[in-house]
C-alpha cells in the first residue's frame, strides 16, 4: 500500500496518528492487540510512514489462502508451542539488515486477556541493541502511533513495569480484553 493510499484511508475513517521517530533500527511494540484487526491498522499506519516492518504472528494464521498474503505483508509465523530460536533469529535479523529494519511485537503475546506480557521483547531489544519502540493503538479516541521509545535500564521486571503504565487507558477494539494490571 502506498504511502499516500494509507493516509487517505486514515482520514477516511477519522483515525488520528502521530509520526514515527527517525530511528532506523527497533523492536516496535503494538497494543492493546484485541483483534486481528489491529495488524491491518498497524499496517496501515506504518504504510503511513513510508515503512514495511516485519510482525511475529502465530503460526496457525498462515493457513491457506490467508498465510501467504500474510507473509507477503511482512508476517513471520511464530510456533508459541515450542523453542525454535525465534529470539536469536530476531537478533540476527537486525544485524544483517543494511538499513531500516523494524520489528513489531504485541507485548500481551496474545488478543486473550492477560496480565503477563512476553519478556522476549527485552532479549531481543538488547541482544540486538537497539531500542523498543512503544506504538500504541487506542480504539477509544481513534488515534495510534508512538507513545515513546522505552527506558530499557534495570532488571526485565522493572522494564516490564513501565512498559505497562504507558498503555494504562489505551483501549482495544474489544475492550474487554486489554488489561495492563494497573487499571
Amino acid at each position: 500500500m502506498s504511502k499516500a493510499l494509507a493516509k487517505l484511508y486514515l482520514k477516511l475513517f477519522r483515525w488520528k496518528y502521530n509520526d514515527f521517530p527517525d530511528i532506523k533500527k527497533a523492536v516496535v511494540l503494538m497494543a492493546p492487540h484485541t483483534s486481528m484487526w489491529d495488524f491491518f491498522l498497524g499496517k496501515i499506519y506504518f504504510a503511513s510512514q513510508g515503512y514495511r516492518p516485519m510482525v511475529l504472528v502465530k503460526k496457525e494464521a498462515f493457513f491457506w489462502p490467508v498465510g501467504p498474503i500474510l507473509k507477503r505483508m511482512g508476517g513471520i509465523p511464530v510456533d508459541r508451542g515450542r523453542r525454535t530460536g525465534l529470539t536469536e533469529k530476531a537478533i540476527d535479523s537486525f544485524y544483517n539488515a543494511k538499513d531500516r529494519f523494524y520489528l513489531v511485537i504485541t507485548p500481551e503475546g496474545t488478543r486473550k486477556k492477560t496480565k503477563n506480557w512476553k519478556k522476549g521483547l527485552i532479549r531481543i531489544s538488547k541482544g540486538a541493541n537497539v531500542p523498543v519502540v512503544m506504538g500504541f493503538l487506542d480504539c477509544r479516541t481513534r488515534n495510534m502511533g508512538v507513545l515513546g521509545v522505552l527506558d530499557m535500564s534495570g532488571t526485565d521486571e522493572e522494564i516490564m513495569e513501565r512498559l505497562k503504565k504507558h498503555y494504562v487507558g489505551c483501549v482495544g477494539l474489544h475492550k474487554d480484553k486489554f488489561e495492563t494490571g494497573y487499571e
